[in-house]
């Protein structure tokens, strides 16, 4: 049976890499998951060289979660809709002030299938109302969205 069911992580934080840290040990275990996860990371140079480079080579996020490794089917990449194609689980978790732009730039790229589920800390705010980070992500992508807290 081909594995019908896959997740990205879009974020690489210390919260977004042990996501993926947990997700990508629990799907190796799961028949109806592909073992690939990706996780979409913000490149950036450290040491000298692409973090998503030392993720890749490494296990580890070096910059973020230092000394904790990533299992081997945790794929960082730089490119956010990259890591979006092809997800019918969609673990979104970057800072707040961040999260409208991302979902704009992922939004053709998402199966019409597909759910999220948010991570994020935060409101939006503005004259009009209040706004919780998962009604923002329904608001843009149209999928069903939930949310993790604690």
């Amino acid at each position: 049976m081909m594995p019908s069911k896959r997740v990205c992580i879009l974020g690489s934080g210390n919260w977004g890499t042990t996501a993926a840290r947990i997700v990508g040990a629990n799907v190796a275990k799961l028949a109806d998951f592909d073992d690939t996860v990706k996780i979409w990371v913000h490149e950036e140079i450290v040491d000298g060289r692409k973090l998503t480079d030392i993720i890749n080579t490494e296990h580890e996020n070096v910059k973020y979660l230092p000394g904790h490794k990533l299992p081997d089917n945790v794929v960082a990449v730089p490119d956010a809709t990259d890591a979006v194609r092809g997800a019918t689980h969609i673990i979104i978790v970057l800072p707040h002030q961040y999260i409208q732009q991302l979902l704009d730039s992922v939004h053709g790229s998402i199966l019409p299938n597909a759910s999220a589920m948010s991570l994020i800390k935060g409101i939006g705010i503005s004259d009009q109302d209040m706004t919780t980070m998962t009604q923002l992500i329904h608001r843009t992508l149209a999928i069903p969205v939930s949310s993790l807290s604690g």
